[in-house]
């Protein structure tokens, strides 16, 4: 394992990616967008091995599903696989993909949060209704998740689905992933008339981006296809430590920002600037 986040030398995988401008003001407007072909076909041949090794590894650890909670049924989850295997940096670390998202969101720079894979197995459940900023500890919403499959994934397992504009409400509740979010978006989005969006079937390399806020969800596996998908977090690079270390927060805070005190800003030893280099 590799604690350094000294940055990788530049390769193949941090060539430029222009987003054009209909794609730009779709995130803005509804929180969420998709870009095709982010990545080449040849890229995730490289760097899709290492990270499924990983996956791999931890369906190993994992219980039979019928014996986990919906949250665990949802996915597996690996976290700051570039720590984990010097192959795997340099896509977490890819100055395209920060650049990405640094223009949808409008940032003149961003800082790594942290990396996540996602395993959907076969027969794997819903990821219920959640948003992603309920658990990070970052005084700003320029917060996004890129969120892209390593396998070809068909339209019966499908892409996430996005509640357009939720993104604009901020904060709708306290609820983290699991059945009691699911019930209470579920019923928000039909109660205030959200509409919503998926991006459908996606090929590897394709990438979804969101904000933070953005309210969203994940249908289950009914397939024997096993959903590999990597995500990168980044946010606006400048962003301070909130005060508001409550719940789920206080665990992130200590675990990707090293318990910077709140107010201070949030530039561990793990959140290097990714754009720009």
């Amino acid at each position: 394992m590799t604690l350094s986040a000294e940055l990788p030398a530049f390769s193949g995988i941090d060539a430029p990616f222009e987003v054009d401008d209909a794609t730009v003001e779709g995130f803005r407007k509804n929180g969420h967008a998709v870009v095709r072909g982010l990545a080449s076909a040849e890229e995730i041949a490289e760097f899709a091995p290492p990270i499924l090794a990983q996956e791999r590894a931890l369906a190993a650890k994992a219980p039979p599903l019928e014996e986990r909670s919906t949250y665990f049924k949802a996915f597996l989850q690996g976290h700051n696989l570039w720590m984990r295997d010097p192959a795997i940096k340099p896509f977490v670390f890819s100055a395209r993909f920060a650049k990405v998202a640094a223009d949808l969101m409008g940032a003149p720079g961003v800082r790594l949060y942290h990396d996540q894979s996602l395993t959907k197995e076969p027969g794997g459940g819903h990821t219920p209704w959640h948003q992603d900023q309920t658990y990070w500890p970052l005084d700003t919403d320029d917060t996004i998740t890129m969120w892209m499959p390593l396998v070809d994934v068909p339209a019966d397992v499908g892409s996430m689905t996005f509640a357009d504009q939720s993104h604009i409400r901020r904060d709708l509740g306290p609820w983290v992933i699991g059945d009691e979010s699911e019930a209470a978006f579920s019923e928000m989005v039909e109660r205030e008339g959200f509409s919503t969006s998926t991006h459908g079937p996606m090929k590897a390399g394709d990438a979804t981006f969101h904000r933070g806020w953005t309210l969203h969800r994940a249908p289950a596996n009914p397939t024997d296809l096993v959903r590999s998908v990597m995500t990168v977090i980044w946010y606006a690079d400048g962003t301070k430590v909130s005060a508001d270390l409550t719940g789920m927060r206080a665990m992130d805070h200590q675990f990707w920002l090293n318990a910077i005190p709140p107010g201070e800003l949030a530039d561990g030893p793990l959140n290097p600037r990714l754009w720009p280099r």
